[in-house]
Order: structure tokens, then sequence, then C-alpha cells
């Protein structure tokens, strides 16, 4: 994924650990034995809690103003699921989903694992040469998807996919718009219609226990693309066991109720919303509000008044977002309970705020990845405040983990930042089809274990609390310092003028690298000069960590960028804000950097 917490001051992080301390032990981590993994396929979990919770509301989705209950979900999936076998869908065969959230979603995810069909998700933003090369690579039998959105035009992509240039898709199943700005295509025999496929469905005749008998939790059920922020997506592909699993101590250790209402407004194309969000509600027994199609700040405060919602979900920007938008103030929010932010880096204050201003009594801070099956650390409700702002919490049930020197199995002592390598159920089964990818992020050291190399740097505190300092590719190298972005972002974010930021490195001749920065001036604020900011973050830090270029968004006249880029899921993209920044400053755009003195 990556979900990150702001480390605390860096230059003071090990002070709590003397060299003797540090030689005897080793960054070696284990989650508790308890609860056990269960071993169940997730068709055998949706027909279990149709019997279970029957009538209890298991989808909410606003935007399309319906209301599944358990029972529904378990009878429409199946007879998808039977619709997709009439059209020739076997176990292990692809099946690839391209659409906003709506309900038919969770249809599709429910009929693929009733099948052994692996759900391909595709990223609705992609650009007609990345749906083509996210098909070719995992070569589906069919597509699901839509014309256009509101907000997106596909019809170009599917008439070049009519031509074949994918040969093993079959047939593209159109569903409606729900916008309706894009009017139903007649069928034909490579484009089909989602509501015929149904209706196909229901007429099939399906021994369902002896498909249930034929598949393993140990199956592929989910091909997920990166975000390829270091290069080209890899399809991660996830199995029933290691989803199911982190869904169910994912939804333990925030103590969900079958009660509970849990507003997800983050894409279910990602880990965060399909895994974090829908699984762990589905395993819990809970119900999923789906407020939007797409990210819409107002229609998730809606929901949350409109349904009594108690849990909402969402990465940091999405916080923001709500926090500053006009409906906030206006909106009924009692109801919340717990929430819970992923996805990227969250500020300190941020959390403070979300805490007292929605008010959130709960918020669980965290850590994962994708190829990890979404979170691998967590805190609990009872840490206190300040393990939820420096932290990410502690490793769930049956997983190890360990904190290595890059690239390698040899153990850092305990406090020291190195890689962080995970080995466990939730790492991914593998890099689909690809063996080399799989092999340089999955590896084997003494143990007989398989170690997922993540790429992010972190530490383990006095208590056993892992802290993320970054990704080990975002580091800054100054003049042979490494420098985190990200507490320095922090620091920049505690200003009251500035909304978001976004801190990395540009070419220097001096020094290699040194610091930048984007920063979005708050709602209401007057924009502070640039060299009062640099006073502010060199009233925390060391002065090698102030920033030496400062763009803010907006700023047309110097070529910024209007609004962050960002991904689908709401994070920025720090690559693509890294190369804006480099450019403006080859351009010679931006303040001019701070006097030699500034600078020791």
């Amino acid at each position: 994924m990556p979900s990150l917490v702001m480390p605390p001051n860096l230059k003071q992080k090990n002070d709590h650990l003397s060299p003797v301390n540090q030689a005897r032990r080793l960054s070696v981590i284990r989650g508790p034995s308890h609860p056990p993994l269960m071993n169940i396929t997730l068709g055998e979990l949706t027909r279990r809690q149709s019997r279970k919770h029957v009538d209890r509301m298991a989808i909410v989705s606003q935007h399309q103003n319906e209301v599944i209950s358990y029972s529904q979900l378990h009878e429409y999936s199946d007879d998808l699921a039977a619709g997709m076998i009439s059209q020739g869908v076997e176990r292990g065969d692809r099946v690839a989903v391209m659409l906003g959230n709506r309900s038919e979603y969770v249809y599709l995810l429910l009929a693929c694992a009733k099948i052994g069909a692996i759900i391909t998700l595709l990223n609705y933003a992609y650009s007609h040469a990345e749906i083509i090369s996210a098909l070719s690579t995992t070569r589906p039998k069919l597509l699901f998807t839509t014309l256009g959105t509101y907000k997106y035009d596909y019809r170009p992509c599917l008439a070049q996919l009519e031509q074949r240039v994918v040969p093993s898709l079959k047939m593209v199943v159109l569903l409606h718009d729900i916008s309706g700005f894009y009017p139903p295509k007649d069928s034909s025999a490579f484009f089909g219609s989602f509501k015929r496929l149904l209706e196909m469905g229901r007429k099939q005749i399906i021994d369902w226990e002896t498909f249930e008998k034929m598949l393993r939790d140990t199956d592929i059920l989910n091909l997920q693309f990166t975000s390829g922020s270091t290069g080209s997506p890899k399809a991660a592909a996830l199995t029933h066991h290691g989803m199911l699993n982190c869904a169910r101590y994912i939804g333990m250790k925030m103590n969900i109720r079958m009660t509970d209402k849990v507003v997800i407004p983050v894409p279910l194309f990602h880990a965060f919303g399909l895994i974090i969000g829908l699984c762990a509600n589905l395993v819990q027994g809970t119900a999923t509000v789906l407020p939007s199609e797409y990210f819409d700040a107002s229609l998730t405060l809606n929901a949350v008044q409109k349904y009594q919602c108690t849990g909402l979900y969402g990465v940091t920007t999405m916080f923001i977002d709500q926090l500053s938008h006009p409906d906030f103030t206006q909106t009924e929010r009692s109801s919340l309970r717990f929430g819970l932010m992923a996805g990227s880096a969250m500020p300190e204050d941020l959390l403070l705020r979300v805490i007292k201003k929605f008010p959130i009594r709960d918020i669980y801070t965290n850590w994962g990845m994708t190829e990890l099956s979404s979170i691998a650390t967590m805190t609990s409700a009872n840490d206190p405040i300040s393990k939820k702002q420096k932290t990410a919490g502690k490793l769930l049930p049956n997983l190890t983990a360990k904190i290595v020197a890059p690239n390698t199995g040899n153990i850092l002592p305990w406090g020291a930042r190195g890689e962080i390598v995970v080995s466990g159920f939730s790492v991914m089964h593998s890099y689909f089809e690809d063996v080399e990818r799989t092999r340089c992020s999955i590896k084997h050291h003494t143990e007989d274990r398989r170690w997922m190399h993540t790429g992010d740097e972190g530490y383990l505190d006095e208590d056993g609390y892992l802290v993320v300092t970054g990704r080990i590719k975002d580091l800054i190298i100054r003049g042979g310092e490494n420098i985190a972005p990200m507490e320095i972002e922090e620091r920049l974010f505690e200003h009251p003028a500035i909304k978001q930021a976004c801190v990395f490195g540009i070419p220097n001749e001096r020094y290699g690298e040194v610091v930048a920065a984007f920063l979005e001036l708050e709602d209401g604020s007057t924009r502070p000069d640039d060299e009062i900011v640099r006073e502010w973050v060199r009233g925390a830090l060391s002065r090698f960590k102030v920033p030496v270029r400062i763009w803010w968004l907006g700023d047309i006249e110097k070529g910024c960028p209007v609004e962050w880029p960002k991904t689908a899921n709401g994070k920025l993209r720090k690559k693509d804000i890294r190369e804006i920044g480099a450019r403006l400053a080859q351009k010679g755009a931006g303040t001019d950097e701070p006097r030699p003195r500034e600078m020791l």
C-alpha cells in the first residue's frame, strides 16, 4: 500500500537504547499465535454469513439507492457466478473489473470466489494504454465495465478491444452508467449486458457443493495492481487465505460489531477498500456503506449522517478534504465511534484534529502494503495517543517481521533503521506470472520462510511498536546524510497556514540532492513568506533538513500545478510531484536558495 505514520524526530529515535542493549537485542518481532488462522474460501464464508445473518444489512450503496441483505448478496452472487460459468469461465480464469464503487463490484468479487475465478481489478483512472497493458498481462476471459461515467470515457478503448487486441478477452460485459451520461449499448457477440448475464445465471442449475469441494483457500482469489510509483505496475496475486485472515484480524483489532455501519469512500480496486474495508466487514457480518462512485467529501459526510454510521475510513487527503468542507459543521457525526487512516503518511496533528473535530474516539494507525494482503501492523483502541501518533502499532497475529540491512537478510540491532521484511500467512502468492520480480521481492533467508522485502524503512521502539520512516527510495541523500521526507512534512503540516505538504529531493551540484517542498495553503489563510516557512522548520529540525526550494500549489506564474497529482485512491503521486519539482528547479522557478549560513 503502504500505510504510514509520521516518525518522531529521527535524531532522537535511538536515545532510549544504550549501545549495550542494542547489541544484545535484534530487530525481530512476532505477532500473537492466537486466534489461530482459519481455512476457508470467500465463497464458503458468503454461504455461512447468508445463513447466519439472513436479513441483516450487508451493502448500502447510497448513490444507487440500494440496500442489500446478506441473503440477497449470496443469491445475487450465485446468479452472477452461474452466468459466468455459462460463458465458459472456469477455475483459474481471470475476470477483469474496471468500475467505480457500486454494489455490482461486491457481487463480482463473491461470484469469482465461488467458481475459483481470479478477479482482476483495474484502476478506473487508467489511461487506454494502461488498460490494454493490464489486460494483456493478465489475459482475462471477461471484462466488466461501463461505456463511461461522468468522469471517464472508455469508448475509444473499448473500440480498440473490439478489434481483438487482447486475444484472451471473449466478452466485455457492460453495466449501466449510474450517472446516466452514457446510454446503454445494444448487445453483440463481443459486448454483453450485465443484466442479461444475471438472467442467464438464474436459469442455470449448478451443484455449488461440488464447486466448493474443488476450491482451496490457498488458491489465488485476486490480482491487484500496485501503484507503479517505482516502475510499471505489478499484479500482486492474493489468496483467499491471506485476504480473509487479514480481514478477520483487522476486524477483531478494531472491535467491529455486527451492528456497525462502516463508510468506505476509498476505491474497491485497492487493498484498503477491498480487504480492510469490504472483506473485514463481510467476515464480521457488518454493513458496508458505499457513499459514492468516486470519492466525494460531501457525499461521504452525507452518508455518515443519513445512515448513522459508526465507522469511517479514508486516506489522509480524504480526511483533510472532509474537515475543510463547507458541509462539515452542518453534518451530524455523533454516531461515529471508530476510524482508520491508511494508504499514505499521516501527520500527527491530523490525527488529533480527526479525534477532536469529527470527533472519532478510536482512530487506528497502521502499516502494510498490497503484497501483504493489506495491513500487517495496527495500533489498538487502548494504545496511548503517543503510540498512535508516532508508530504504526504492533504485528497482527501469526506474522513475523524483521528490520534488516536493505536487500539482505542481515538483522539489525533493536532500534536501528533498516528495511522492513515480513513473513507469514499474508505474504502474496507471487507477482502474477512474473518469476523475476517475485524472486527479487520474496526471499528465503537462513530460515525456511518466505520473506517479503517491502522497500519500506523503519525501526522498532522500546515497546515493540513499528515506526515507519518512509520508502527507502524516497530518502533524500544530501552530502551523505540520509533525510526522511516524512518528518519534514510532519513539521510543515503543523504550521497553521499549511494545509498539505509534500517533501522530496532535487538534484544539486554541491550536495548531490537538497530538500524541496510543495505546499498547499490552508483555506482562508494568508500565504506566509517562504523564509518564515524555513524558520518554522528550523525551529524543530536540523538546518540541513530545511527546504531549499519551496513552491506553492496554484502558483501558476511559476509553473506550479493547480491541483495535487493524485492516484485514483487519493494518495499524492510523489513521483509526479518530484518530476515537476525537478523541472521547476532546472528552470530556476521558485524561491532562491537560503544563504550559506542557513545550510550549515
